[in-house]
């Protein structure tokens, strides 16, 4: 069976694309975990589809490579502490792409639903047209604070990062694909309608989503900034049922990269 590019449709040669940016991936090291609910299975960082052609993966979509790199550098990569307040500057367009890329690429890697972000690929490879049906959210999660066996208490700041699917567990919520890409101390909820037609079950699970989470900010396509203060939900506890559920596997893989660093010194 032939198979296109997953961005252009292009019948020709398929190159692999990673699912974070490889710029991205230098900055933060390749040592991090990821679990892959298609393969059961733990592994590094530097993982990749394999479905996106040369034309997209080396030029139309590198520019949103670029400015993710440059959005983490200049604004996301201090883990931020309790009761902040801080200022993200965007270009609404370019952080959606790019969230709407390594949303796209993870959700392919796992096996997760797709169908949703077919309407905006072609807005990811040209930033032209920007589809009805999609709400990006941004939250500025707290970090934990974890009480030693001495009484004394640490906190913790996020220093991970993550793609995933999320639920809305709402009245409307099954009319979006909710997906959200985590870096450190920012959490980007990307909504996507999955019913284009129903603009009034879209617009009642952005509201309620917004209502679930205190410190949740809606993203203004027409501003290019928005003030930021930690919300309720701390960071590590929202990553400890994934962490607590596939424990062996994690185990496994630390050992595994242990084995081979024995192996090579």
């Amino acid at each position: 069976m032939t198979k296109l590019c997953a961005y252009c449709r292009a019948d020709t040669t398929l190159t692999k694309e990673h699912v974070w940016p490889s710029c991205f991936l230098d900055r933060m090291g390749r040592e991090y975990a990821h679990y892959s609910p298609r393969s059961g299975k733990v592994h590094g960082a530097d993982y990749v589809v394999r479905d996106v052609c040369s034309e997209c993966n080396n030029k139309r979509l590198t520019p949103l490579d670029s400015y993710f790199c440059e959005l983490f550098n200049s604004q996301l990569s201090e883990p931020k502490g309790a009761q902040e307040s801080v200022e993200l500057k965007y270009d609404y367009d370019l952080l959606c792409r790019a969230l709407l890329k390594i949303s796209y690429n993870t959700a392919r890697s796992a096996g997760s639903e797709t169908e949703p972000f077919e309407p905006f690929i072609k807005y990811v490879l040209t930033g032209e047209d920007r589809p009805y049906g999609l709400s990006l959210v941004v939250e500025l999660v707290s970090p934990s604070f974890v009480r030693h066996d001495n009484g004394s208490v640490e906190e913790v700041r996020p220093t991970m990062y993550r793609s995933a699917r999320g639920e809305l567990r709402t009245k409307h919520g099954t009319a979006v694909l909710v997906r959200v890409v985590a870096v450190f101390s920012f959490f980007f909820h990307i909504l996507l309608t999955r019913h284009p037609q129903d603009r009034g079950a879209f617009q009642m699970a952005t509201n309620e989503f917004l209502a679930e989470i205190d410190g949740t900010m809606l993203l203004d396509p027409t501003k290019d900034s928005v003030q930021l203060r930690s919300s309720a939900q701390d960071s590590l506890r929202s990553m400890l049922p994934l962490l607590h559920g596939k424990r062996d596997e994690y185990s496994n893989f630390f050992k595994r990269q242990a084995n081979k660093t024995k192996k090579s010194s």
